[in-house]
């Protein structure tokens, strides 16, 4: 199965299969440094955790589609969102997504390394989307042996420091790439998407973030005209 992951920024993905779309982790800008105000149409929205840089569900509108037309197949597996194992900042879900022989796995804001069960039931990922700018999560260098230990075949950094976007403390995604051996491991793509099939050639996609303007039928209109509207009635009840 070929899938199409689109960068939306931060940890936010758009994840397309067929012509189903699934939306995880949406940030609220008001909330995360530098990005802009995220809307956007999707048939599912998945949510990790609920902090604001992962759960602006008010940024996604959903199509209405039911979950059955969804080609994925989606568990969830609990992790720690730090070293003290969930007593300072809580707890996320990693989602995996299958179908097809296909395995996509988000890791949300992983703060620990996998135990064996973990790693057994994410070994052999597609597709890692992995947290690369640490501080609230694994440090890069932990981050890069949690996608060794589950051999993902394309690994994707997120959840970084980048131009005048993400917080101060985060690290950048060459923080990240140090710590692979092979310069030519490191793929730096010109779009915020990439089409990921049987033959992708292992490799760590950086994504570059485009911003609104290239959200193309993702794009979901403003809902201002629609508050208006509600407005007037309600004086014109008054």
């Amino acid at each position: 199965m070929n899938v199409e992951i689109k960068w939306l920024g931060h940890a936010c993905f758009a994840i397309r299969g067929g012509d189903y779309t699934i939306v995880i982790d949406p940030y609220n800008s008001d909330y995360t440094t530098g990005y802009p105000k995220l809307r956007v149409k999707a048939d599912m929205l998945l949510v990790s955790h609920e902090h604001f840089g992962h759960n602006y569900r008010e940024g996604v509108v959903l199509s209405g589609r039911p979950e059955s037309d969804c080609p994925f197949t989606i568990s969830k597996l609990r992790v720690p969102h730090e070293f003290k194992m969930g007593s300072w900042r809580g707890f996320c879900d990693i989602h995996i997504l299958e179908a097809d022989g296909c395995k996509l796995v988000h890791l949300s804001d992983l703060g620990t390394q996998l135990d064996g069960g973990q790693i057994s039931r994410l070994y052999g990922a597609d597709v890692a989307m992995v947290c690369a700018g640490s501080a609230t999560a694994l440090p890069a260098q932990e981050a890069k042996r949690a996608v060794d230990e589950i051999m993902a075949r394309v690994v994707i950094p997120m959840h970084y420091r980048h131009g005048n976007m993400g917080g101060h403390r985060l690290e950048t995604v060459d923080d990240f790439a140090y710590y692979f051996e092979s310069p030519e491991f490191i793929h730096r793509y010109d779009t915020d998407t990439i089409v990921v099939t049987p033959d992708t050639e292992p490799q760590v996609a950086v994504l570059r973030f485009l911003g609104p303007e290239a959200l193309g039928d993702l794009a979901a209109p403003e809902e201002k005209a629609e508050k208006k509207g509600l407005l007037r009635g309600l004086l014109r009840k008054k």
